[in-house]
Formats: structure tokens, C-alpha cells, sequence
């Protein structure tokens, strides 16, 4: 039996990163694992509780958004937090999970690329990862709403078992649940997707027509 931290780092405490770690508790549970969800956001302000769960915990499981590549910027702040204090990293397993809106999974990895380099930077063994596309389709909705539900759930449930026995979880486990999309579903996807962004910022106020700052020479 091991005392398990999973370790919701999603801004949203009911999206689809809690669905997954909802998952992965229930059926570590049923092993016999002692399992606790704790959510990031709510202790930003205070990270002594969760710095104390770290410490007790003999594996951590990270599960977020992708944004950009790679997780939430206060998931960066989180490690860093982490690696102050060193005297709480003991070896401790790492899994992390990252989901994201792209079908593909390349697109997410180098989320789990950081989690690597912090472990090997932190005394903490990473031990691989689980890469879910389409995670925006859930908006926090159980995972048979993924048109490559079977597929996903039954790699998820593998990718768990390499939890409970605390052996390292290789690329192909998320790699085999991915699905097929045809090119010209991409185009689609990518046309909807930016009339969406527009729509958001254009609802914020944004002109999406003004020159970027970033293209402004000084």
C-alpha cells in the first residue's frame, strides 16, 4: 500500500483534469492505495498544506491542462515552489497526465518533458506520463463523451496499473489510445477552433484586428 497524491493543477476544480484523477483514485483505491485529491488553485495564496502532502506522499500523479505546450504557468511556480524545498523530495514517484484540445499528442508531451527535467533536477523519479487529446470536448464530462472512448479508457486503465505497481509508464500507453483524424478534419477543426478565440476575445473587448505588441518595434 502507498499513500498516492494526486495533484489537480487545472485553474478548474470540476474540468476534465478532475475527471481523469477521479479515474485514476477510484481504481487505485481499489488496490489498496491510499489515495487524496488536492487542487492547486485553491492554495496558491498558502502552499504549506500541500507542501506537507507532498512530503507524506511516496507518489505523486500532476494532472492539468495543456496551455501553450505545456501546463498552466502556476504549475511552473508550483515546481519551483518544490524545488526550495528539497528536504520534502525523497525519491518520490512522478506520473503526470496532461490533457489538451488537440487530437494528437505531440502537442502536449513537452508538458511532460518538464515534469522530467524537474524530477531530474529534484530527487524525485519520474516515472512517465499520459497524454489525452480532445480534453476541451469533455468540458469536465465523463470520458465515454470522446468519440475514442474505449480506446482511451482502457489505455487509462493501464497507464493506472503502472501506478499501482510503481514501474514506469512508456510514450506508446497514451500513444495507442490516440485517434486517427484525416488532414482536411484538422483544417476544420483548426477554422472552428479560431473563430471560436476570436469570438472570446471580441466578447473581452479585444480588437483582433490590432497589430500584435509583440510585432511592434520599439
Amino acid at each position: 500500500m502507498k499513500n498516492i497524491l494526486l495533484l489537480n493543477v487545472s485553474p478548474r476544480q470540476n474540468g476534465t483534469s478532475y475527471v481523469l484523477l477521479s479515474m485514476c483514485q477510484d481504481y487505485l483505491l481499489k488496490k489498496g492505495h491510499l489515495c487524496e485529491i488536492i487542487h492547486l488553485y485553491p492554495n496558491l495564496n498558502n502552499l504549506i498544506k500541500l507542501r506537507e502532502a507532498v512530503d507524506k506522499a511516496d507518489t505523486l500523479v500532476l494532472c492539468g491542462p495543456c496551455y501553450i505546450n505545456t501546463y498552466p504557468a502556476d504549475t511552473i511556480a508550483l515546481l519551483e515552489e518544490l524545488s526550495l524545498h528539497r528536504e520534502i523530495l525523497h525519491r518520490q514517484s512522478l506520473y503526470g497526465i496532461i490533457q489538451g484540445g488537440m487530437p494528437y499528442p505531440h502537442t502536449h508531451e513537452s508538458g511532460l518533458s518538464l515534469l522530467e527535467m524537474f524530477c531530474k533536477k529534484c530527487n524525485v523519479s519520474y516515472k512517465g506520463g499520459f497524454v489525452m487529446g480532445l480534453g476541451a470536448i469533455l468540458n469536465g464530462q465523463p470520458i465515454t463523451k470522446l468519440p475514442n472512448s474505449k480506446k482511451m479508457i482502457r489505455q487509462l486503465q493501464i497507464f493506472f496499473d503502472y501506478i499501482d505497481r510503481d514501474e514506469e509508464a512508456p510514450s506508446k500507453v497514451y500513444q495507442v489510445a490516440q485517434i486517427k483524424v484525416p488532414s482536411f478534419i484538422y483544417r476544420i477543426m483548426a477554422v472552428t477552433m479560431n473563430r471560436k478565440i476570436d469570438k472570446d476575445l471580441k466578447s473581452h473587448g479585444i480588437d483582433i484586428k490590432q497589430k500584435s505588441p509583440y510585432l511592434i518595434s520599439k
